[in-house]
């Protein structure tokens, strides 16, 4: 198998701002070319001019009406877009940062600006890998339909009955293949959350919370009926939901330690599965629960007790809105 080619990289931002970046990417195997760009004409100028694979690029920093739209065109044309931000800024402006259009910038991938210097290198390799799969996937089809037209034009002219027909056995297997791909693609649902909890909480918070949601347009899906047990149906619904909200309430005492608790297993487990998929995520826990896993921020969890769980639920849920950039739709 032949060697897959290296990432040349635009990176749009002010240079003491990306210097470390800078650097993790000029070290990478995975990066043959970087080139700065401090702000967007120089940037969309030499877009135009080079075909990179690669475009990093700061709204918030550069101008978040037009990065928005470039980094949105950028990614259509098969570009692979990174958006270098500051994520506890963008939560912080949520319903603006993705309103209207913009709301396709929740599918870019994403780099945390405040990402620790001992974690930047892994952090900018899995970046990098995911770019390369992108670009691989946009540009796939492209080139196949390429060969595919090529070999078809040496059956016709040659003659050959056999590659003829090995021509229309293929071209039959790809339209098989885009129509299944059509019938079991798998996009979320627009406004859609699957609500994670334990089932004893069903005629409490559940249902309290459950409304709450409904009332903002949501669309509630839970793993009921699956019995404490994350199977592939589960793991379906969280894949097709767009939000992951889970309820960690109290399931047991940990021994030796009256003040903590933990919650249930299979919640840690609709955890990582919402985390394997990208999924944006808000936790409602329980006061005393404990070992509930790592976040990227403070911003994504709630704590509550019995008297303060309407508040924090209510705060939970706006979350969600502004983060779908719909709080002048909701009101």
């Amino acid at each position: 198998m032949p060697a897959l080619s290296r990432l040349t990289v635009l990176l749009c931002d002010s240079v003491p701002a990306v210097s470390q970046l800078y650097e993790e990417l000029t070290r990478s195997s995975l990066v043959e070319r970087v080139v700065v760009q401090e702000n967007l004409d120089e940037a969309e100028r030499a877009a135009a001019e080079t075909a990179f694979d690669v475009v990093i690029v700061d709204p918030l920093s550069t101008g978040l009406t037009r990065a928005g739209d470039l980094a949105l065109g950028w990614s259509a044309a098969g570009i692979a877009v990174v958006l270098y931000v500051d994520l506890a800024a963008v939560e912080e402006q949520a319903s603006r940062f993705y309103r209207g259009a913009r709301s396709g910038l929740r599918e870019i991938y994403t780099l945390d600006k405040r990402t620790p210097a001992q974690m930047l290198t892994a952090e900018t390799e899995a970046m990098l890998i995911a770019c390369r799969e992108f670009r691989l996937l946009a540009s796939g089809p492209a080139r196949t339909g390429q060969l595919f037209d090529q070999v078809r034009g040496i059956a016709a002219e040659t003659g050959d009955d056999k590659l003829e027909q090995l021509v229309e056995d293929v071209g039959e297997i790809r339209a098989l293949e885009v129509a299944r791909s059509e019938l079991t693609g798998s996009a979320c649902t627009a406004h859609s959350v699957f609500l994670s909890y334990r089932f004893t909480e069903e005629n409490g918070y559940v249902r309290g919370l459950s409304g709450l949601l409904e009332d903002r347009g949501f669309t509630v899906v839970t793993g009921r009926r699956a019995d404490g047990y994350v199977g592939t149906a589960v793991l379906n619904r969280i894949r097709d939901c767009e939000y992951f909200v889970s309820l960690m309430t109290r399931a047991r005492r940990f021994a030796g330690d009256e003040e903590k608790y933990a919650t249930s297993a299979w919640l840690i487990e609709e955890k990582g599965a919402a985390l394997a998929f990208r999924k944006y995520m808000v936790l409602l826990v329980e006061e005393g629960v404990d070992d509930i896993g790592g976040l990227q921020g403070d911003w994504q969890r709630h704590m509550f007790t019995p008297t303060t769980f309407t508040a924090a639920a209510r705060d939970a849920v706006a979350q969600l809105v502004d983060r779908g950039g719909r709080e002048e739709e909701s009101r």
